[in-house]
């Protein structure tokens, strides 16, 4: 969708996208909406392209928790390809290489992939910094982990930014314009909630009992075929948007599955954005996919100021 890009030219600096490259036709077509660009669908393996910052995200799915592809023949080890076109056809290399992925890329069934990653920056002139952050300590309503390397070929380590409290809750982001009706729950997703003495409760299978729902906060809930039919009560936040509508907001006595709208809210796009993609053919399920498969855009905005400050790319 572009959200490095978004976040740049939210900071205002004087950029020149050089090239965008992703498979997924409906991505492409975001892309082009909201920049206002004539990309076509391009495969990674085919580009090489000269640039001073190179975002880089390889598909996450066998990174994930529930990932149970072959990592060495899925979608994941494209990583490979960017560390290919670093090595042989950059020239001059990139400046500063961000590779944003899922925390599972740390984890130790895949964290001698990540290693052979940082190994290979580093034979290529490169000093590496990593770090877990959560798009809710930097000033976004989800609670969406994940892991940013940041690459720079000078001597100096990069220092990440600190965390921002947040001050837009979730209900800042609601749609309440929308017709609840148009976004039910099913039975089965409805039978995880009731009411006591004027509150909402949500059934959740942990030592703590039920938990409370305040007025403005979100509800992740699990999918009706769940082996444990739980709900997860965030305060003033979302759980991590996924690729499908799994999560529910509760708020003026009304509960609902999110919109793709509060989606794109969620990841920092503005409803003009939203509304240029929406116009298209999209279906409404690429309208959900598309912000679960991108970035916060906050987060790459406090990673790019930090790069700026510290003086590794120039506004």
């Amino acid at each position: 969708m572009g959200a490095p890009r978004k976040a740049l030219e939210n900071l205002g600096i004087n950029i020149k996208s050089v090239d965008y490259v992703e498979i997924l036709p409906y991505a492409v077509t975001a892309y082009n909406q909201i920049f206002d660009n004539g990309y076509k669908p391009q495969d990674i393996r085919d580009w090489n392209m000269n640039v001073d910052l190179l975002v880089h995200g390889s598909p996450c799915q066998d990174w994930s928790n529930n990932g149970l592809n072959d990592v060495s023949t899925g979608r994941s080890i494209l990583y490979e390809r960017t560390l290919e076109i670093i090595e042989h056809e950059l020239n001059p290399r990139p400046r500063v290489v961000i590779w944003e992925n899922v925390t599972g890329l740390v984890s130790k069934r895949h964290i001698d992939h990540f290693n052979h990653y940082l190994t290979t920056m580093e034979r290529l002139g490169y000093r590496n910094t990593f770090k877990i952050l959560n798009a809710k300590d930097y000033g976004m309503a989800q609670s969406r982990e994940r892991i940013f390397t940041v690459s720079t070929l000078d001597d100096a380590a990069f220092e990440f930014p600190e965390p921002r409290p947040l001050t837009k809750p979730l209900a800042h982001y609601i749609d309440r314009t929308v017709d609840p009706a148009a976004f039910p729950l099913t039975d089965n997703e409805l039978s995880l909630f009731f009411e006591a003495d004027g509150q909402l409760y949500i059934k959740a299978n942990t030592k703590r009992g039920f938990q409370e729902v305040y007025d403005g906060d979100s509800i992740n809930v699990e999918r009706p075929n769940s082996k444990t039919r739980r709900g997860r009560v965030q305060s003033g936040m979302v759980p991590t948007l996924t690729t499908s509508p799994n999560v529910a907001v509760y708020y003026d006595d009304i509960l609902r599955k999110i919109t793709p709208r509060e989606c794109w809210r969620l990841l920092g796009f503005t409803d003009d954005d939203y509304d240029r993609v929406a116009a298209t053919d999209i279906p409404q399920s690429a309208l959900y996919k598309l912000p679960g498969n991108s970035i916060v855009v906050s987060v790459l905005e406090a990673i790019f100021d930090a790069l700026i400050a510290q003086g590794f790319i120039r506004a």
